[in-house]
């Protein structure tokens, strides 16, 4: 819908500007406070909107405060693994992000049912709720400046440039497959129903994808941590082609549907753990402009898949459009891959706690 379509394009606009406004200013607690309070607002007052007007404006609103809260509350988390100096920051990123599917999850069956028994009014008031309390426990993180970092010297302007951006290959990769998901996502209810499921059906099969993410983020972390985040990417390029060659070929038996589902989870814990791992490992000092740019990246591929899914379905039909989807996936499973080869390795410098606790 246009509503949606807007709601993206300010993401868009909004990510990597909020990163790098965050990383002129050196700050990220303030970004991810004042967001979450955005949230908190937004949805005390989309419940009462008098006009579509009104709502529409909302939701813009809302796409400026999810902006400052994801972007930044990502280079928030990535320099506190770099603090930390641990050896497992891929699982401890699938611990984070996992944490936050299991909340979407939860959110989602406690939402309708709040909105069946006492209308959408009282279900956005609950969210405006829970965003003020999260600003509330943000208020308490303790922000620290991120560990310098060793940078090899360069002789060029170019050079310099490149160095402060996400590698070329990995962006791809980040809009091809997020382009997938999204043209996937989008036409997925509607492709359930005209094969007959029901309302009931739907809900489980995606509350089942949902369940799985958790325990699959942590676990596909833990393995980025062994054999790298680019290889843990290219699975999630791949399980996402499977997931959508599936539902081209085999969505009509819903035994078969049922393990697409479990492996739609372990695709999307695959992919979005080592990516926001990645991003957060190359951001350097610049990380709050990495974040954004991640985030933009990612922004741009969903507009992207919104308008190719509705497109192709209308046009092709659903399994076509599912068959796109897994070409799409394919291509990011490739970007990764290209990715593997070329990818420079940063370095963090121990603090001064951490150097005092060395033998």
């Amino acid at each position: 819908s246009l509503v949606l379509t807007s709601f993206v394009i300010t993401l868009l606009g909004c990510n990597y500007l909020w990163g790098r406004l965050s990383d002129r200013l050196g700050r990220r607690k303030p970004f991810v406070v004042t967001g979450l309070l955005g949230l908190a607002l937004v949805y005390a007052w989309l419940g009462y909107a008098p006009t579509l007007a009104a709502a529409w404006a909302t939701r813009l609103l809302e796409g400026v405060a999810l902006a400052a809260y994801t972007t930044l509350s990502l280079a928030m988390m990535g320099e506190a693994l770099e603090r930390s100096a641990s050896q497992r920051q891929g699982r401890q990123m699938g611990l984070y992000r996992g944490l936050g599917s299991l909340a979407f999850a939860a959110g989602s069956v406690a939402g309708g049912r709040v909105a069946e028994t006492y209308g959408l009014a009282d279900s956005f008031l609950i969210c405006a709720a829970a965003y003020l309390l999260a600003a509330l426990v943000a208020l308490q993180l303790q922000e620290q400046p991120a560990a310098p970092l060793v940078q090899q010297p360069v002789l060029s302007s170019t050079a310099r440039t490149r160095a402060r951006l996400l590698p070329a290959a990995f962006l791809a990769g980040v809009f091809l497959w997020t382009a997938a998901h999204s043209a996937s996502a989008s036409m997925w209810p509607n492709y359930m129903a005209q094969l007959g499921y029901s309302t009931g059906q739907l809900t489980s099969l995606w509350g089942l994808a949902a369940l799985v993410e958790m325990p699959a983020m942590f676990a596909l972390g833990a393995l980025s941590d062994i054999a790298g985040r680019t290889a843990v990417l290219i699975t999630g390029g791949l399980g996402i082609a499977l997931v959508n060659a599936g539902y081209a070929a085999a969505a009509h038996l819903l035994p078969l549907l049922v393990g697409i589902q479990v492996v739609r989870g372990v695709g999307f814990a695959a992919y979005t753990g080592s990516a926001m791992t990645f991003t957060t490992e190359h951001g350097g000092e610049e990380r709050g402009g990495a974040s954004g740019l991640y985030h933009t990246t990612g922004s741009a591929g969903q507009l992207a898949g919104l308008l190719m899914g509705g497109t192709l379905a209308q046009t092709v039909g659903f399994p076509a459009m599912f068959t796109a989807c897994a070409l799409l996936a394919l291509a990011a499973a490739a970007s990764f891959w290209a990715l593997h080869h070329r990818t420079p390795r940063l370095i963090p410098v121990a603090t001064t706690a951490q150097a005092e606790r060395k033998p």
